[in-house]
């Protein structure tokens, strides 16, 4: 079992694109959120839009994170679970790199994770973004093609995630986690996306556990 996860408000406590948009933009950024989820542009041009509000140097914006980002409880023996399995545990993010790997080297666990996300430059004219390393296909994001992308290879997955950007790669996905109290998770029962809530990562590890071979079937909607 391959797990995928996203990043932000997902293995870590909060949001970090969010938290920095909110101290540092120039601009409306909520309003590229709300044409995205109305499906007027896609999830690229909602970042590119986004994330050139931002003209911070680059260590500032590490910084301003920095001291108020903590990982999910149950990480650790996720992570080890999925060594044991001899599978990989990759994240699929629309963070910024540089923050992703400056987290995961805190934590010691930068060699335990693929990481997939667009390359981020910080300029004086905002931050800017490069797609080219992820993931190509038919779906609606790179999230859900990644998702594609491996279970084209014969592997099943388990997506987990909390965003509005994660509905089609949890669809994608073999079995689906979603942060209780999340926007995806009311999405998911919304349109009876079948899921599972949790609130710490050791959820995920007890259920993969427990779950040998089961399929998607085995995996029910769940209320809040």
């Amino acid at each position: 079992m391959e797990v995928v996860s996203d990043f932000d408000g997902t293995l870590v406590n909060i949001d970090t694109v969010e938290y920095l948009l909110a101290q540092y933009s120039n601009g409306d950024w909520q309003r590229y959120d709300h044409l995205y989820e109305r499906g007027e542009i896609s999830l690229e041009e909602c970042l590119r839009q986004q994330y050139r509000m931002i003209r911070e140097p680059k260590q500032k914006l590490i910084d301003a994170v920095d001291g108020v980002t903590s990982f999910r409880a149950g990480l650790d023996d996720l992570l080890a679970f999925s060594g044991r399995e001899g599978n990989s545990f990759t994240i699929v993010s629309a963070g910024l790199d540089f923050v992703i790997s400056h987290l995961l080297r805190r934590k010691s666990v930068q060699n335990q994770i693929v990481v997939l996300a667009p390359r981020s430059r910080p300029t004086s004219r905002g931050i800017t973004l490069d797609f080219s390393r992820l993931p190509r296909g038919d779906s609606s994001n790179f999230k859900s093609n990644a998702v594609r992308s491996i279970r084209a290879k014969g592997k099943r997955v388990a997506y987990i995630g909390d965003g509005f950007s994660d509905l089609e790669a949890i669809k994608e996905a073999n079995i689906g986690f979603v942060i209780k109290g999340s926007r995806l998770a009311e999405r998911c029962r919304k349109y009876g996306v079948p899921c599972h809530e949790i609130v710490g990562l050791e959820e995920v590890t007890c259920h993969l556990t427990g779950a040998g071979t089961h399929g998607r079937g085995d995996v029910v909607a769940r209320s809040a």
